[in-house]
């Protein structure tokens, strides 16, 4: 199954392949119901070849964020159907989505009043990297359809933003393209290619451009079923692919091959070829984040894929207390999914993660103001959880601790 007919996942950020439509262009302008069914998706990379909706997706400004959340009514108004309902979308019944957001409401901040606090510092340090906030853009592919730019925008106000951009390989841009637009920090996300070659190739091309640390998504092997886009019936753009072969010798028609039977080896290949420090991304278990790091992982990350992989998995904040608790402080800790407020931070924090990553918010803001409105996320977002921090007591992330959270009883 090549990359053209599989659905580049756009959420926190990456790829679970679906078969593609074979819906007439026609059914752009007079959408037919398609038949509810895996096989009947429509992919991005495959289908129409009228894009003018997402060349026109030029916006470049400062946005006025009263809150993430508001964001996406926003965003719908500009955006084109496809795109809104494939960035919006979810897997099944969209359960897992859902409790991304509401399963916040399980915990309690006990604030530590009269602490002397007067002006919070949200600034940290992941793996060596000086981050402004201890929040980073999580890996998100296909970024054409939510902005003219492609990935561009995203790059530049995550740097202006002064935090971490992670560069999903299934991006529209290549990884040289995308780590030339931004002095700051940038791992690379990797879905593990059936051609060993290829991915040796990736590995090494992302060293090479200044990535810093290797993302190896392992939900992700197999399709999802995302009904908002069959529901539509009509075939996604061609935006072009940003990370074709290079190497000579390659089979350009086989490298969208994802490898289905991922394994332990495949993560170390990641480690050995890249000779940077590997995060696991899609742990929702215990037992998986304590094999990562018994096998050299520099860290895990804690997601289920904004709920777009398997419907009734647990969600994010949910799942990490006890892989917190089972690491012991052993490596480092990401956490992904229903992150819209700074109080959402502070708790996912104060239950043990190091930093957590924003994925659809981000894309919302881009498609609203571009780089500029990228930036506007991360300031509201910073604004938010500097309040949060003065008024609970803390000083420092550092000082974000279990003792600053509870959970709800009853």
């Amino acid at each position: 199954m090549d990359i053209n007919r599989r659905d580049l996942l756009i959420s926190s950020a990456g790829v679970a392949a679906a078969l593609a439509t074979t819906t007439p262009l026609s059914a752009q302008n007079n959408p037919q119901p398609a038949s509810l069914g895996l096989e009947a998706a429509p992919q991005p990379g495959a289908g129409s070849s009228d894009i003018s909706a997402y060349e026109a997706l030029k916006n470049e400004r400062k946005i006025a964020v009263i809150n993430l959340s508001s964001l996406e009514p926003e965003a719908q108004k500009i955006l084109p159907p496809y795109s809104y309902a494939y960035i919006s979308g979810g897997s099944g019944d969209e359960w897992t989505m859902r409790q991304n957001e509401t399963a916040f409401n399980r915990w309690v901040i006990d604030p530590h009043y009269l602490a002397g606090v007067k002006t919070p510092d949200t600034a940290t340090r992941i793996l060596g990297s000086k981050l402004s906030l201890p929040v980073i853009t999580a890996p998100m592919g296909g970024q054409g359809i939510a902005h003219a730019l492609k990935e561009l925008p995203d790059v530049q106000g995550t740097n202006a933003a002064g935090t971490l951009y992670v560069n999903s390989s299934v991006s529209h841009m290549s990884m040289e393209e995308i780590a030339a637009a931004s002095r700051g920090p940038k791992w690379f996300q990797i879905y593990f290619p059936s051609n060993r070659d290829y991915a040796r190739e990736l590995l090494q091309r992302a060293k090479a451009s200044g990535f810093t640390a290797i993302i190896v998504t392992v939900d992700s092997t197999t399709f999802g079923n995302r009904e908002r886009t069959i529901r539509l019936g009509m075939p996604s753009p061609n935006l072009g692919r940003g990370n074709g072969v290079k190497t000579p010798g390659i089979n350009a028609n086989s490298i969208g091959e994802l490898k289905v039977d991922l394994n332990w080896e495949d993560v170390a290949f990641c480690q050995k070829e890249s000779g940077l420090p590997v995060i696991v991304k899609g742990v929702l278990t215990p037992g998986l984040a304590a094999e990562a790091v018994k096998r050299g992982c520099a860290g895990v990350w804690v997601s289920n894929h904004g709920g777009r992989a398997i419907d009734h998995t647990a969600p994010g904040i949910s799942a990490l207390p006890e892989i917190v608790q089972v690491l012991g402080g052993k490596a480092l800790v990401i956490m992904d999914g229903g992150i819209r407020r700074g109080q959402d931070v502070f708790l996912a924090l104060a239950l043990g993660a190091q930093a957590v990553a924003l994925g659809r918010p981000v894309l919302y803001g881009m498609a609203l103001g571009g780089a500029q409105g990228v930036e506007s996320v991360y300031a509201r977002l910073k604004t938010e959880l500097q309040m949060v921090m003065q008024l609970a007591g803390t000083a420092a992330i550092k000082d974000i601790n279990r003792n600053y959270v509870r959970k709800l009883e009853g």
